[in-house]
């Protein structure tokens, strides 16, 4: 499994989820920041911040992280957003995410819909010797460090809500140079640090991640994947990619979706649709067989629901096709899947 870092928009076209822009509200005022000041000096409107839906301009909320760090003389500032983290953060998402069967399968979650935080998000979570690894990497014009902290520290702390306090990575590796700042890298991760590395990152071990969490629904995350994917695909930079995702979500449940039929929901001609698709590095085929998968994996969890009920949900012609094909993207058939969840 590897999941490649997205494309950025251009700096003029990047925005920030207004919850995020609240969360970092709060960091201020945590400190003892004049946080209303601060937002009226860089134009912001704080009730729109406060507007679940609406998005703000990345720049601005960059030059708050960095303004933050300078007069607090902290440079490990982003950590404070561990402090303030509230439920609905990441909007729905934050919701699909604590839903999930395991931090593995949130984390998945994240980096599907992740472009509903951040437009510009530059991420990767691949598979490795030892486990996992999530990276990140600021984006030049529109993100800090101390904004790309803040998001990993609350990405954390979602997790920890999940999985208890005490989760934390094998490892961490960080780019830039902060000596002083050390040991409090070392005691919010509960991990080793390591400083001046090739790239931003955490590794995990598989247990941690694969392990089953407490506030697992999978009901609960997959009506909160239906409104994460519908905003994305309603705002108005949405890409194609996530509109896609949002269609086939919507229409695979009634087992009448083709490429055609996507296409025109789109208001593009196949063609169109085919070459939009392509020039993002995928295909139609590759989407629909990935939402097949997700959703297989989290309705198999639902031990109410038989494999027939399950395979006829998913499209396909025989319960025994269903079979192949999840063997092919799991490694197990559908009954050992199961039978492992249970266990």
């Amino acid at each position: 499994m590897h999941s490649k870092p997205i494309a950025a928009t251009t700096t003029e076209d990047a925005t920030l989820l207004a919850n995020w822009v609240e969360l970092a509200y709060r960091c201020l005022v945590s400190r003892g920041l004049d946080a209303a000041d601060i937002f009226a000096g860089l134009d912001i409107d704080p009730v729109r911040a406060q507007q679940s839906d609406s998005r703000i301009d990345s720049f601005k909320i960059k030059q708050i992280w960095d303004m933050a760090a300078a007069r607090t003389g902290d440079l490990a500032f982003g950590l404070t957003a561990a402090e303030v983290a509230f439920p609905a953060m990441f909007n729905s998402l934050s919701v699909s995410m604590s839903a999930s069967e395991s931090l593995l399968d949130a984390l998945q979650r994240f980096m599907r819909f992740r472009r509903i935080i951040d437009s510009t998000c530059v991420n990767t979570l691949e598979e490795t010797e030892e486990g996992y690894k999530f990276t990140w990497a600021p984006v030049q014009g529109c993100e800090s460090n101390v904004g790309a902290e803040a998001f990993v520290a609350a990405l954390m702390t979602l997790c920890r809500w999940g999985s208890g306090p005490d989760f934390g990575p094998t490892r961490v590796t960080l780019s830039h140079d902060l000596p002083d700042e050390l040991e409090r890298y070392q005691q919010f991760f509960n991990a080793p640090v390591q400083l001046q590395t090739a790239e931003n990152a955490l590794y995990f071990s598989r247990e941690s991640l694969e392990s089953p969490i407490v506030t697992a629904n999978q009901q609960l995350a997959l009506v909160s994947d239906q409104i994460t994917a519908d905003y994305l695909a309603r705002t108005s930079h949405a890409d194609i990619v996530d509109q896609v995702h949002s269609k086939l979500l919507d229409f695979l449940p009634q087992r009448i979706v083709s490429e055609e039929l996507i296409a025109e929901e789109l208001n593009l001609s196949l063609r169109s649709l085919q070459r939009k698709l392509q020039e993002k590095g995928t295909s139609y085929d590759s989407l629909f067989q990935n939402v097949r998968r997700e959703l297989a994996v989290q309705l198999l969890n639902d031990q109410q629901l038989s494999i027939e009920e399950i395979s006829r949900f998913l499209g396909f012609s025989s319960r025994s096709n269903f079979g192949r094909a999840f063997k092919r993207w799991t490694g197990a058939t559908p009954r050992e899947f199961r039978q492992r969840c249970s266990e």
